[in-house]
């Protein structure tokens, strides 16, 4: 297994951005896009900004917390952007790592590489490392053990890849760094999202911060235990830890092109049923108040998303039955509909109305296709039917450059104003990825 470890730390930290296809190297800009997107989105979120006023009074220092004009230490920064960058359910995915690559690679990169004289390419190749690395450490665990939640398992050892790089670590510096953040997986539970207990929301941020932190206690000299990559994230995985996944195919196939974009504000579980909505309503519109009755018949996973009164917007954005109701009394499905003014008596009798059961069929695709089936029975007798296999956003389906942008101007323009919405943009689209000017065009 070390050789495997010993492979995937040599490949961060070697890794040159003129090493990566030209096609890689542009979507990585729209991953970074759509990433600066939803922490600057999720900046707004109550809790993210009580923790980043804290910090400011706390922890001052040079790195920017996106969407605002707070400026911390990068630990901290990284921390605080990886939380609002999950809060909205917006950030980008992937399905073979069954979690959020971006999100626990990007904000740790960005805060080290803000505070430091790192041009572009490095910057990319960085964030191409953690998130190469990043995915294989998921695939290596997957799948997890019953209970868990994917953020903060595996994303610590992705982060300390891609900071590892951006400071110029060697091949054993990076070894010891992502072993360390193995050591640093956190055992969290789906629990917390299905019960609305926010703690969830901080996954992915307490997972960037741990791996900067592992990365300087490599740096002081601090070393992790032999095949400690395997032998921590065993246990969440249930014993099961496939060590090979750790260094497949790496410099040739590029796991970023195989990752997926969210335009709806809730979890990825929830997005086949509200594509089959979105279909449904366009093909034959009807009236929410006509609807008796919804089924949705899914995978085991998503079948067990069923809270018809979530008490928050988490909670809400983890229900199949509320994500269905929102959708249909709000016409859209994006961060206001989950938001916790969404919450209400009218929702709630409408999501009591959806019932949520497992398809077989539905369930042998797994894990290629996690797909939905939804029939809606109106009070004429009619029944409309619209099944949907791969859900929007993936390879499968794309959305469109022109969609997503619209997304990052949705979250964007609202905070930072229409004008530096495009530099941002441009900036994350054009190749010219400097990390200061990013932060710069990204600060309120």
């Amino acid at each position: 297994m070390t050789d495997y470890e010993r492979a995937a730390a040599t490949f961060a930290s070697e890794l040159d951005a003129r090493d990566v296809p030209a096609d890689v190297l542009d979507h990585v800009g729209l991953v970074l896009a759509d990433t600066l997107g939803a922490m600057i989105g999720g900046s707004t979120d109550p809790d993210t900004a009580a923790l980043a006023d804290w910090f400011a009074e706390e922890t001052p220092g040079p790195a920017t917390v996106l969407g605002t004009s707070h400026r911390l230490e990068p630990r901290f920064a990284a921390l605080v952007n990886g939380t609002g960058g999950t809060v909205l359910e917006l950030d980008e995915g992937h399905k073979y790592a069954a979690g959020h690559p971006a999100i626990h690679v990007l904000p740790a990169v960005l805060a080290v590489a803000e505070t430091r004289t790192v041009e572009s390419e490095e910057f990319l190749a960085a964030t191409v490392a953690g998130y190469e690395v990043g995915t294989r450490v998921a695939r290596a665990c997957y799948p997890l053990a019953e209970g868990y939640h994917p953020h903060g398992v595996w994303g610590a050892v992705g982060a300390a890849a891609g900071v590892a790089r951006v400071r110029g670590c060697d091949p054993d510096t990076t070894l010891q760094a992502m072993r360390i953040a193995g050591n640093s997986a956190q055992h969290t539970l789906m629990t917390a999202a299905t019960e609305g207990a926010t703690v969830r929301n901080s996954y992915a941020g307490k997972a960037n911060l741990d791996g900067l932190v592992a990365v300087d206690l490599a740096i002081a000299g601090f070393t992790g235990v032999e095949e400690g990559i395997a032998n921590h994230l065993a246990v969440p995985a249930g014993g099961r830890f496939d060590a090979t996944e750790l260094s497949a195919d790496l410099g040739e196939r590029w796991d970023v092109l195989g990752g997926y974009f969210k335009r709806h504000a809730a979890c990825r579980y929830t997005h086949p049923t509200l594509d089959a909505l979105d279909a449904l309503q366009a093909a034959e519109p009807f009236e929410v108040d006509a609807v008796e009755s919804v089924l949705v018949e899914t995978y085991p996973t998503a079948a067990g998303l069923t809270p018809t009164r979530p008490k928050n917007a988490l909670q809400a954005k983890f229900s199949v039955p509320y994500a269905v109701a929102t959708r249909l009394l709000r016409g859209s499905s994006g961060k206001g509909a989950f938001a916790d003014e969404s919450l209400s008596a009218e929702a709630f009798a409408l999501a009591e109305r959806v019932a949520v059961v497992v398809a077989d069929d539905v369930a042998a695709r797994l894990p290629d296709a996690r797909g939905s089936r939804v029939t809606i029975r109106l009070d004429d007798g009619r029944e409309l039917v619209e099944e949907v296999e791969h859900a929007r956003g993936g390879a499968e389906r794309p959305w469109s450059e022109g969609e997503l942008r619209e997304k990052f101007d949705e979250l964007v323009a609202p905070l930072l104003g229409t004008s530096a919405a495009s530099t941002l943009w441009e900036l994350a689209r054009g190749g010219d990825a400097n990390p200061k000017r990013l932060c710069a065009a990204a600060r309120r």
